[in-house]
């Protein structure tokens, strides 16, 4: 059971965030509040509880990691899934990923089934990963001479993180049991967020990643593309898309819908911010591929569509993600990333509380199966 704390000693411990401040945090709180208002006792209660582990903790520890856990355990204390601390090495990677840029070799992974190895799930495009010639269900034996049965997830990708600028080598072994020697750049690179195709029947598939920054004019760009090259239908792929920048979901939505309301934002005191649609607009058939790793503005996006009656939506059921964060910097560079919003469909539709994309055709992936089911369902609704 995830443990709850009090707001008081939530916001005192967002404030405090080093002992040596505390008399100066403190005189504040008592100038604003008063003596005898909770947080100024809930931050008096923090500084005793410090000077406990100061005076009687027979360990070693840093006073900058006690500070970033009670930070990341006041955020945690509002039980949204959404809300997080970074700190500050975090958060600079996280700029960076609002930018599609990212650091190491760009796989994702997870423990094979007798949890002796790690297997490869994803190789991004463009990544050090896909130049060195991994593929997706290759299964990483060692990385840099340390056998991966005796590191954790997180040990596997703080290994491969820490030679950053130099060369991890791995021991991968293909889906047939041949065994090679790899060794792959560990560094900063760019991943574009979309791709698209042609399909046949002139039906244009165009897979959005993320909804991170440029996706929108990409997206444009790759539909007026296809419309050049004769595409009849279009099929967007927001399958496995966590969602990213509002601007960038306006962007798209406004050149694909005629003139109306688009998208409604309310802030935590109901003042609503109505975004709308100029008269221009994109009417051909259109579908949308949306599954359980559809978050936010990828939601919002089949969500929209489906209101305004433009397009079929065909997958799995979504998560429900209705709510838009902020990231607000501390004086370390550390940062909060919180809640601050929520989101509403053209019909007032909150996607949290809606849990969710019902898709108009709702069509399972098989395990066992090499063909992409969402997709051929897609494409044979146009066909």
């Amino acid at each position: 059971m995830r443990k709850k704390y009090p707001l008081g000693l939530t916001i005192a411990l967002m404030l405090i965030t080093a002992s040596a401040t505390f008399v100066i945090s403190l005189l504040a709180i008592r100038e604003h509040y008063g003596m005898n208002s909770d947080l100024y006792g809930e931050v008096q209660k923090y500084q005793e509880a410090r000077e406990v582990i100061q005076k009687y903790y027979v360990g070693d520890y840093e006073e900058s990691g006690l500070t970033d856990a009670s930070i990341a355990a006041a955020v945690d204390a509002l039980d949204d899934q959404w809300s997080f601390y970074m700190t500050s090495e975090e958060f600079e990677a996280y700029q960076k990923n609002l930018n599609n840029q990212y650091q190491g070799i760009g796989i994702t992974y997870s423990r094979t089934e007798d949890e002796n190895y790690v297997r490869i799930e994803t190789v991004s495009d463009g990544s050090p990963a896909q130049e060195a010639g991994l593929k997706a269900g290759g299964i990483i034996k060692d990385i840099d001479g340390q056998n991966v049965q005796d590191l954790e997830n997180e040990e596997v990708r703080e290994l491969i993180l820490s030679q950053i600028g130099g060369v991890v080598t791995m021991t991968v072994m293909d889906e047939k049991g041949s065994e090679r020697t790899v060794e792959v750049e560990s560094k900063e690179y760019y991943v574009n967020p979309l791709s698209y195709e042609m399909l046949d029947g002139d039906i244009g598939h165009i897979a959005i990643a993320n909804f991170d920054s440029g996706s929108g004019q990409e997206a444009i760009a790759a539909i007026e593309d296809l419309l050049d090259k004769g595409a009849k239908a279009l099929i967007f792929d927001v399958r496995n898309n966590g969602g990213g920048l509002v601007s960038e979901l306006l962007e798209l939505l406004d050149y694909l819908l005629p003139e109306g309301e688009l998208f409604i934002t309310a802030d935590r005191d109901g003042e609503e911010i109505i975004t709308t649609s100029d008269s221009d607009g994109l009417e051909m058939p259109m579908a949308v591929l949306v599954n359980e790793n559809s978050y936010s503005a990828a939601e919002y996006f089949g969500a929209i569509l489906q209101e305004y009656d433009w397009a079929m939506i065909v997958g799995a059921k979504t998560t429900g993600k209705g709510r838009s964060q902020i990231t607000c910097e501390l004086s370390d560079g550390s940062a909060i990333h919180i809640s601050s919003k929520t989101y509403y469909t053209p019909n007032r539709v909150d996607l949290s509380e809606a849990g969710g994309i019902v898709p108009d055709y709702v069509v399972e992936l098989e395990d066992d199966s090499d063909t992409d089911l969402q997709l051929e369902k897609a494409a044979e609704l146009f066909r």
